[in-house]
């Protein structure tokens, strides 16, 4: 993680690390298998979730995001919007075919 520039808002950023581009984070889906740039370019994305797109491009870009909050509050909220982002991308991409779950059963 590059240097906290804020350190009032270091707890953010390390919660924001951990959930999002850590070893088991949401986002390193995102960029591992190149899956913002196919859900962006694809035909039936709607423009918010293309939007969405630009705030996950990166752990940088979402690390800067929140670091651009005027407040501690502003800053979790912001975290929030990532992560909230991140799930609505998955799931989409995941509507589209472009994911799936892997699940296994005790049966």
């Amino acid at each position: 993680m590059d240097q906290i520039q804020r350190p009032e808002f270091e707890t953010v950023l390390t919660t924001l690390h951990q959930s999002f581009s850590g070893d088991r984070g949401v986002g390193r889906a995102f960029w591992e298998k190149g899956l913002i740039e196919r859900v962006e370019s694809h035909a039936l994305t709607p423009h918010r979730l293309k939007e969405a797109c630009g705030l996950v491009r990166s752990y940088e870009w979402a690390e800067h995001y929140v670091l651009e909050a005027p407040d501690l509050h502003e800053a979790w909220s912001r975290s929030l919007e990532v992560l909230t982002a991140t799930n609505n991308l998955l799931a989409w991409a995941s509507e589209l075919g472009l994911i799936y779950s892997r699940s296994t059963s005790a049966d």
